[in-house]
């Protein structure tokens, strides 16, 4: 009896056991090397040909734009930070312009700028206006271009990408998915995949965004059962679940 197997996947990708949130796609591509012997015979032709594998790759369009989804794309590495009340920091006012913080600054906490000897206090939304990234001093208020000024806050919580630091790393890759034509569940196993750096990464967008990351997946080398792929494997169920 004919079965009619159409495919539409869905699932969900873990890198090294951790899930990157929504992917939008996920593509395996294959490299051949092939040696072709030509015939010298009348009507000419191919006498012969071998194909080997000359490398697999995996790529992946990711929508979660978290900061361990990006040091996977920036070869990057991620800190915690933490929610502190920070020392007086000095900074160069810049009239309507960005004076930046060292730190993250929560602007819904209680923030202080005052002039470098502390006696006078600047009032916000007069004097300035506070961002996570800083301080905007306001050409209408009471502070001058290049005035050295002492802000007091306190840090957001969050994390921090140090893009281009690492030497690139060598994780497995599963997606746990199901074809959404038949309700069947598919897993594919990708045993070492190591990411290189993406091409590009939009910060500023008007629409969803989206980055892509691929690499090579390397042969393992501890699998050396007969018939059994150093690759991956897709195991697929016969039945819905």
């Amino acid at each position: 009896m004919l079965e009619i197997e159409s495919y539409t996947g869905a699932g969900i990708v873990y890198v090294a056991g951790r899930d990157v949130g929504f992917a939008s796609s996920v593509n395996i591509s294959i490299e051949t090397d092939t040696q072709e012997l030509q015939s010298n015979r009348p009507g000419g032709g191919l006498a012969d040909s071998v194909s080997r594998i000359k490398n697999v790759k995996l790529k992946m369009t990711l929508n979660t734009f978290s900061n361990a989804n990006m040091a996977l794309a920036l070869r990057g590495k991620v800190e915690v930070l933490a929610a502190e009340a920070q020392q007086p920091e000095t900074l160069t006012a810049i009239l309507d312009g960005l004076a930046e913080t060292s730190y993250m600054l929560d602007p819904t906490k209680a923030v202080t700028v005052t002039n470098d000897a502390g006696d006078e206090t600047y009032v916000e939304g007069v004097d300035y206006v506070a961002s996570a990234a800083g301080i905007r001093a306001l050409s209408d208020g009471g502070i001058t271009e290049g005035q050295p000024i002492k802000v007091t806050g306190t840090s957001l919580a969050g994390n921090a990408l140090e893009a281009l630091v690492e030497s690139g790393v060598t994780v497995p890759v599963t997606v746990d998915g199901v074809n959404d034509s038949t309700g069947k569940p598919f897993v594919i196993t990708f045993y070492l995949w190591k990411p290189s750096p993406t091409a590009g990464l939009d910060v500023l967008s008007t629409n969803f965004g989206s980055f892509d990351i691929e690499g090579a997946v390397l042969a393992n080398p501890n699998i050396v059962a007969s018939g059994k792929s150093k690759f991956f494997r897709r195991r697929a169920a016969s039945v819905r679940v």
